[in-house]
């Protein structure tokens, strides 16, 4: 068969041709700019990994421990929420029943009174404290902790050891009144012939009080160094002070059940006095 000429023919291959030649470019370019691409979010890996190494190398052993902190940015905010609605269910309840054994001693008080007080249920008492007993002794341990933590500052500090011990005498009456409620429920404890409870002193209490003294006869002993106090076993001397603290305690207007007229600024002249050289 005899072909007929047509230019246009020959214009319609030519642009065709020319597109094909244009696609195949743009995928080149295409395929330039992924490897491009590619071979940078390599070297950026890379790079994490070593600057994650070295991080890893100069990070001290002690970071290896949770803190309370990162739990809790592992929780979901859910989770976290009702986590916190549980911390504050539970200080809620510790609150109430310091007012209240405070108020009315631990015979008198149920935990009827306490879930009554709190507007929950005594089923959801028992959900955070498993008896009466363990919701006092948490009453007692808590500020104690507090206590000693701030006792531990003092302890610490570069004041003349004579001016310490007059600040952990400062402190405790302070702590106390801060706490008027729990202050007028460890003093019954303290007081002579004092009633007893069905629960025993709770073991945090106990141990708080065993550090006091440790960090009182430590002040003592180095006040026995410089000088500044008078001589005898730091233990006994320890002991003595915590004694006078707690009589104070038991005639402080803002604590006691029996106040008498003693100011603290007289009692901790006395304090002064009782332990100088």
């Amino acid at each position: 068969m005899n072909r007929t000429f047509d230019p246009a023919n020959i214009s319609l291959r030519k642009v065709a041709a020319d597109r094909c030649r244009g696609a195949t470019s743009e995928v080149n370019m295409t395929k330039s700019r992924s490897q491009d691409a590619s071979g940078q979010e390599s070297v950026g890996r890379n790079t994490t990994r070593r600057k994650s190494a070295v991080a890893a190398e100069a990070a001290p052993a002690g970071r290896a421990r949770r803190t309370t902190k990162a739990v809790q940015s592992a929780l979901s905010p859910r989770e976290l929420r009702r986590q916190q609605r549980i911390d504050l269910s539970r200080e809620q309840i510790l609150e109430t029943a310091e007012q209240l054994f405070g108020e009315r001693g631990y015979h008198a008080t149920g935990l009827k009174e306490v879930a009554e007080r709190c507007e929950f249920s005594v089923g959801s008492l028992y959900s955070f404290f498993e008896s009466k007993d363990a919701l006092y002794q948490a009453v007692l341990a808590r500020r104690a902790r507090e206590q000693v933590a701030e006792m531990h500052r003092i302890a610490a500090d570069q004041e003349p050891a004579d001016e310490r011990l007059v600040a952990m005498a400062r402190l405790q009456v302070e702590h106390y009144r801060k706490h008027p409620a729990w202050g007028r429920l460890t003093t019954r404890i303290l007081a002579p012939g004092a009633q007893a409870t069905s629960a025993e002193v709770p073991a945090g209490f106990q141990e708080g009080y065993r550090k006091a003294i440790e960090l009182e006869a430590g002040i003592i002993a180095q006040g026995q160094r410089e000088g500044v106090l008078r001589d005898g076993d730091p233990q006994a001397l320890a002991r003595m002070f915590s004694a006078m603290v707690s009589a104070f305690h038991l005639m402080d207007p803002e604590v006691s059940d029996d106040p008498a007229a003693f100011s603290v600024d007289e009692f901790l002249e006395l304090v002064a006095h009782t332990f100088a050289p």
